[in-house]
């Protein structure tokens, strides 16, 4: 990232400016602040209803300020382009600006607790606004670009769908909310249609994949309900393709008038709380565009791990660090040392190149008030403040190590596939089935070491799926006829593929459900065939019981299913569980070189909801199993995380949380770590090492929460 920046350190700051806030009066005194605690970066938004308060008037006053200011102490500027809050004369140029729900209510303009300004609500399918979107964006690259304090261009801040909108997200969480569905305007039904018949190279072959029997593009009916997948699938999609286009647009306009002086970056939101149903929010969507890739950081080691293996090799920055969230009333908990080395180190560990606290002060507009500050409503210094200040101070200090630094190579991917969260939603009511389930799986192996990448459908090659020895994929339903033949072909080199109920049982391409499942001639490749299903209405529904040689589960372990108990026709899987009942729940088969795994119900499920520790350890037993992947190894089983970066002159990292809110005492084996002796970081004492065959071993003791880092 050394040859995008300006300069040689590691980007370490804070959000400082949504207008109107903070105070005119405060900015000098904080800016000068941020400085003197240690930061080098400030992050700004340049806001289009603010900025541009009438057609072809800009105002830029209080951003010209604020530049000199940073520029003034040393700080460098990431510059947020924030568009959803449309100004007010657009919605008077335009009466049909307004998006529009199934039920035919217009949402804009609006407010919300974070857009304080309103505008909130316009279609980006409306030619008429993106002309004059684009404009704004113009001639903020062209005031920008060369002021010497900036450094970094963020012009695709959260891009989605709802613009946050919380109520407008609701029906991704609950079926009976399709009504507020968006966007059911003439311009949205004219360039869907169009759309979806490009995407299938015609009118017959649409009507081949949605089951239908169209003369005309005109007669193409919006989808209303969640009863049919395709055309539902399709209809969501069709959004995504929206932002992606829209995005694109912004880093072609920004990179021909900037001339490549600043690295430009998206930045992306967590994908627990803006789903692809609703949002249209798909990380890999975005993400190929830019110099640079972000994200809003919460306490979720997943969303590091999806940045990271979407970026490709792109630097990824925390562009919004969130750690003390709240409302009015509903204030957070405050947090300490530890509590920002967690989110801060597991972000070093998972390759992030860069942190942006949200934000310097508490908020004092809106509903987000008085919460979300580092500092006391006044500016005033708090402990947490003095905290993150600490933390950076020991990143400038490994600054070019980090910058260079990469961690361990990951063997083990999970898929993430957008088109399996929509059919997530429309077959359960609720896009949480699927994010759940990526959640669980994430984080049973993250407990037990494992580094762990993301592959998307779009990228989908013999060259990336070679990259794995073991591939996951939770409530696998959605596949398609050439993930699938890339899939087996990889298993019959040498793969592992371990997968949930009902893999493959929706045939996207022909728009029917498999006649046999696992679909896709996967009964091959599991050797299996699903016979019996059976709901699990109550609790005790699907117990099932592992073979004693699984590693990590006793005896009596219980692991449980959620939604349904698949049984099966067994042609020639081993068994390695069995339902209480007797009947086989957990596969492996042998196919050409490799394996496949089936699991009758679905656990991560379970796991992430529950909390119930048999279905995390059955995720990890199974990969153990199967695979063998290098890992850190904790010989007494302590909820210990230890991540290991290095360079390229044999400098390591090494990074150990305690998972827990107990002390915790043990060994670790590190593999291909060749130390002797390490410095902890922050309080300076010495670790000492003992050489191990290939690598080294380790006492440990943490307290409660604690997290050591330690270089050599």
């Amino acid at each position: 990232m050394q040859n995008l920046l300006k300069e040689k350190y590691f980007p370490f700051g804070s959000q400082y400016y949504r207008a109107p806030s903070p105070h005119k009066e405060d900015w000098e005194k904080d800016i000068k602040n941020m400085s003197e605690l240690g930061f080098n970066t400030v992050k700004y938004w340049v806001q289009w209803r603010w900025n541009n308060p009438s057609e072809n008037e800009y105002y830029f006053d209080d951003i010209d300020q604020l530049m000199n200011l940073a520029h003034k102490y040393n700080l460098k500027v990431m510059l947020n382009t924030i568009f959803d809050v449309a100004p007010a004369w657009i919605y008077e140029k335009y009466p049909d600006a307004s998006m529009v729900t199934l039920s035919g209510m217009k949402i804009g303009p609006q407010t919300q607790p974070h857009r304080q300004i309103g505008g909130l609500g316009y279609c980006f399918n409306h030619d008429g606004i993106a002309k004059h979107f684009f404009n704004f964006l113009s001639e903020t690259i062209k005031r920008y670009t060369d002021h010497p304090a900036l450094e970094i261009w963020n012009v695709g801040s959260e891009p989605e769908l709802t613009s946050s909108m919380a109520e407008m997200r609701l029906y991704a969480d609950n079926a009976e909310k399709i009504g507020d569905m968006l966007c059911y305007c003439e311009n949205c039904k004219t360039k869907f249609r169009k759309w979806v018949v490009e995407k299938y190279d015609g009118l017959e072959n649409l009507n081949l994949a949605w089951n239908r029997n169209y003369r005309s593009i005109n007669e193409i009916e919006l989808p209303k309900t969640r009863n049919t997948f395709n055309d539902i699938i399709d209809w969501r999609m069709f959004f995504v393709h929206t932002i992606g286009e829209n995005v694109k647009k912004r880093f072609e306009v920004a990179r021909e008038i900037d001339k490549e002086k600043h690295p430009l970056m998206c930045h992306h939101v967590f994908i627990q709380g803006f789903p692809v149903t609703s949002t249209a929010s798909d990380p890999w969507n975005v993400g190929r565009f830019g110099d640079l890739h972000g994200f809003t950081q919460m306490d979720d080691p997943m969303m590091i791990d999806i940045l990271r293996s979407c970026a490709k090799g792109k630097p990824v920055i925390s562009a919004e660090m969130l750690m003390l969230m709240g409302y009015t009333l509903d204030m957070p908990i405050n947090i300490d040392a530890n509590d920002v080395k967690r989110l801060i180190f597991s972000g070093i560990a998972g390759n992030l190149k860069g942190f942006i606290f949200w934000q310097y002060r508490p908020e004092i507009l809106g509903r987000e008030a008085p919460t979300w500050g580092l500092s006391y409503l006044d500016g005033e210094t708090t402990e947490w403040l003095k905290h993150y200040s600490d933390t950076g101070k020991v990143l400038q200090k490994n600054s070019e190590f980090l910058m260079n630094a990469k961690p361990a190579k990951a063997e083990v991917a999970i898929i993430y596939n957008p088109e399996n969260q929509i059919f997530a939603w429309a077959s359960t009511g609720n896009e949480k089935t699927a994010t759940d389930s990526l959640l669980g799986y994430h984080k049973a192996l993250y407990n037990k070491n494992y580094v762990v990448d993301f592959i998307h459908p779009m990228e989908f090659s013999k060259d990336l799926l070679n990259n794995y020895k073991v591939i996951l994929y939770p409530f696998p339903y959605i596949l398609n006829e050439q993930l699938s033949a890339m899939l087996k072909e990889w298993i019959e080199d040498g793969g592992v593929l371990i997968a949930e109920s009902y893999f493959g049982g929706w045939n996207i391409d022909n728009g029917h459900h498999e006649k046999v499942v696992p679909g896709y001639g996967f009964e091959k490749a599991f050797g299996i065939k699903q016979d019996v299903v059976h709901p699990i209405r109550n609790e005790g529904d699907c117990e099932i019981i592992p073979n004693a040689n699984l590693k990590y589960l006793a005896n009596d372990s219980i692991v449980t299913g959620s939604i349904i108990r698949e049984t099966y026709k067994n042609q020639y899987a081993e068994v390695l569980a069995k339902y209480k009942s007797g009947e086989a729940a957990v596969t492996c088969s042998k196919y050409g070189k490799g394996k496949a795994v089936q699991i009758g119900s679905y656990i991560g499920l379970d796991f992430q909801r529950k909390n119930i520790l048999a279905n995390g350890n059955m995720i990890a037993a199974l990969v153990e199993y199967t695979a063998s992947v290098e890992r850190p190894q904790i010989l007494g089983g302590s909820d210990i995380r230890v991540d290991v970066l290095k360079d390229e002159n044999t400098n390591a990292m090494v990074i150990i949380r305690n998972l827990t809110e107990q002390q915790v005492e043990d060994e670790i084996i590190i593999p291909g770590l060749q130390k002797t002796k390490l410095v902890e970081q922050f309080n300076k004492t010495e670790l000492k090492l003992i050489p191990e065959a290939n690598g080294s071993k380790v006492k440990i003791k943490l307290s409660a929460k604690e997290v050591l880092v330690y270089f050599g």
